[in-house]
């Protein structure tokens, strides 16, 4: 779902769709229509519907209301809206042009509506993407129930509105995990991945170093047929296992988080330990006082994991991502400290809805998080 806003066609982009002054060019599998009077180029899915009938909602629409993950360009007196879902998935690049391939001078965050004029001045518009939180505490099975609920909703949706084959690939992660812990529940219309596998199309070919700059597409499969690929992104993040917001809220406990890993003998202890996570820990704690006040904390954590960008699909390869759900995150918000300390460590919440979901298959998460063997708890699974 990359694209770029310019006055020109860009060679590195395969295909290209005029609106008036300005060009917009695209990776594969946007698909062009005319919905009354604006021009509208769109790739992605909603979570509640087909996207390709509900084209005019989407383009009536001045917030953000729906879930899933797409991208709807809407050309109309002069003027072009990115329009998206409520967590919109991908950054969006302001300068020479308009893009979420290569960063120019400033970024507009997901809390921005943007629109494009023709001389490519841009004008943005700041929303309310958190929306209310709800602070009063459930308990552990309380949570794990109303989850399960979000996610078989949104799955029974998916399932019945798409139309292209869907494949798994397990990573050893609980969050690709998870993810096939629900479609697996609802559906047998897959095909298991057990390789990585990347086609190389124009776009790919054009843009890979780019691409790959994005941390998320260092770990994507791609086909050039029109498919769905399950994916567990954003899950760390809308999971409560951020090494930033989960040390945000230790911070908010007096916790230590290096004292707490020396004393703790966890799933996610080796890679809260590489460097680059020691080096954040040590910075948030030298730098950045804990937040006191437990509303501004919760809201910060949200504004952090909404500007988190990882997957928002390539080419005719659809990325399905579920769990990038601000709704899950704000339940897991409302745990007692203890269970969100079991989530933060140990992905205790998590394990307990695969496990509701299809008892045994949390044995396959690999023993560490990340580790040098994520696959081999895979040996003995079967699908």
């Amino acid at each position: 779902m990359f694209f770029s806003i310019s006055q020109q066609h860009q060679e590195n982009f395969p295909d290209h769709y005029e609106m008036g002054a300005l060009v917009v060019n695209t990776d594969s599998g946007w698909t062009h229509s005319q919905v009354g009077s604006a021009q509208v180029v769109y790739k992605g899915y909603a979570d509640e519907f087909d996207l390709a009938e509900h084209l005019e909602d989407i383009v009536l629409q001045t917030r953000p209301r729906h879930t899933g993950n797409f991208c709807v360009l809407v050309y109309l007196n002069d003027c072009l809206e990115i329009k998206t879902d409520r967590y919109r998935s991908f950054p969006i690049y302001i300068g020479d042009s308009i893009t979420n391939l290569v960063p120019q001078q400033r970024t507009a965050w997901t809390d921005s509506l943007v629109t494009v004029h023709a001389d490519l001045a841009v004008t943005e518009v700041k929303f309310d993407a958190v929306g209310p939180i709800e602070t009063t505490e459930l308990t552990r099975s309380q949570v794990v129930s109303a989850i399960v609920d979000l996610l078989d909703k949104k799955t029974q949706s998916f399932v019945s509105h798409n139309q292209l084959p869907v494949n798994v690939y397990l990573s050893g992660g609980v969050d690709s995990l998870l993810v096939y812990s629900f479609l697996q529940k609802h559906t047998d219309q897959y095909t298991w991945i057990n390789c990585s596998h990347v086609d190389y199309d124009y776009f790919w070919l054009k843009n890979s170093g780019d691409v790959r700059n994005h941390w998320g597409y260092k770990q994507i499969h791609h086909w050039t047929t029109p498919c769905v690929l399950t994916s567990g992104a954003p899950g760390d993040e809308f999971m409560l296992r951020s090494p930033t917001t989960g040390n945000m809220l230790l911070m908010h406990h007096n916790i230590n988080v290096f004292d707490l890993l020396e004393q703790t003998d966890c799933l996610h202890r080796e890679y809260f330990l590489r460097d680059k996570h020691v080096k954040l820990f040590q910075h948030m704690l030298d730098d950045e006082p804990p937040i006191q006040d437990q509303d501004l904390l919760f809201e910060q954590m949200c504004h952090v994991n909404l500007n988190d960008w990882q997957h928002w699909h390539i080419g005719h390869t659809l990325t399905w991502t579920p769990l990038r759900d601000l709704e899950i995150f704000k339940l897991l918000l409302r745990l007692p400290f203890a269970d969100q300390l079991d989530q933060f460590l140990n992905s205790g919440i998590s394990r307990e809805i695969i496990e509701h979901n299809r008892p045994g298959l949390s044995h396959a998460i690999s023993t560490q998080k990340n580790s040098g063997n994520p696959l081999a708890n895979l040996v003995d699974f079967t699908i």
